[in-house]
């Protein structure tokens, strides 16, 4: 752009050099020959041209700095240089069909994420809040399974002592164990320990070795001569004893011996 300017200022000096040259040369030919002072007659046309030139120049320069700062604006709310970010705006728009405007899917990253993350915030504490109520429930029911199931081999302290322990390894707090001890006169077996602890640990979703560990910890008199690996490999096995295998089927955590139980009681009711 510069140079297109100082192109165009060279051909219009050199235009007026040579008019300059010929006014001057055919003025001292007129003067010379007929004696006519073409220079006093073109005299106030020359200042007036010159006078008219510099009066456009001085007024266009002052509207410009006007226009620029605004203390002429004619209801026009942009600036030279808002018009030329437009301008740029405007031809950058040209080629959105074919490249995508990564400025604009900036600005609706930087827009919608909170709201995506609240979203997920509010998910997560729901999917938490459910999982607690469902841990809960199951806990509860084998709190209820315990009480119906071992009764008969405990006192009601030590039928306490079991409870506390069953929540410690429902949580995960093996520091927390006591050890109990089943009546003497009618002593709990290892079989039915080994399905107990089978039975509870598949619903709350416990490895094997950890149901191991919690019946030869709590359980030290009854399964003194018994290794955890090998506890851990018989939880369930085909032994008969008085605490059968209780499979729990299509996620339904409810024990069948306590639904059996609710059945008789409905039915002698």
């Amino acid at each position: 752009m510069a140079d297109n300017n100082r192109h165009t200022i060279k051909k219009v000096s050199i235009v007026l050099s040579v008019i300059c040259i010929i006014f001057a040369t055919v003025a001292t030919i007129l003067h010379k020959n007929h004696q006519i002072d073409l220079i006093s007659y073109s005299a106030p046309f020359v200042i007036g041209t010159v006078v008219t030139i510099l009066t456009c120049a001085a007024l266009q320069r002052l509207f410009c700095s006007l226009l620029a700062k605004n203390y002429l604006s004619f209801g026009w709310n942009t600036s030279i240089k808002t018009e030329a970010v437009a301008l740029k705006i405007d031809i950058d728009n040209l080629d959105e069909f074919s490249q995508p405007d990564n400025t604009a899917s900036t600005v609706n990253v930087v827009v919608q994420r909170p709201s995506y993350l609240e979203k997920y915030d509010a998910r997560m504490e729901e999917l938490e809040r459910t999982k607690r109520e469902k841990r809960t429930a199951i806990v509860s029911t084998i709190h209820d399974y315990t009480t119906y199931i071992m009764a008969e081999f405990f006192t009601k302290e030590e039928l306490e002592t079991l409870h506390e322990n069953i929540d410690a390894l429902a949580y995960g707090q093996p520091e927390l164990y006591k050890p109990i001890r089943s009546k003497d006169d009618n002593p709990i077996k290892s079989p039915a320990l080994r399905h107990f602890a089978w039975n509870i640990g598949e619903r709350l979703d416990i490895p094997l070795i950890d149901r191991a560990k919690f019946i030869k910890e709590i359980f030290p008199h009854e399964l003194g001569n018994a290794t955890i690996e090998y506890l851990s490999k018989n939880l369930r096995d085909s032994v008969t004893s008085k605490i059968k295998i209780d499979v729990p089927e299509n996620e339904d955590y409810r024990f069948d011996c306590m639904r059996n139980f609710a059945d008789e009681k409905i039915s002698s009711c």
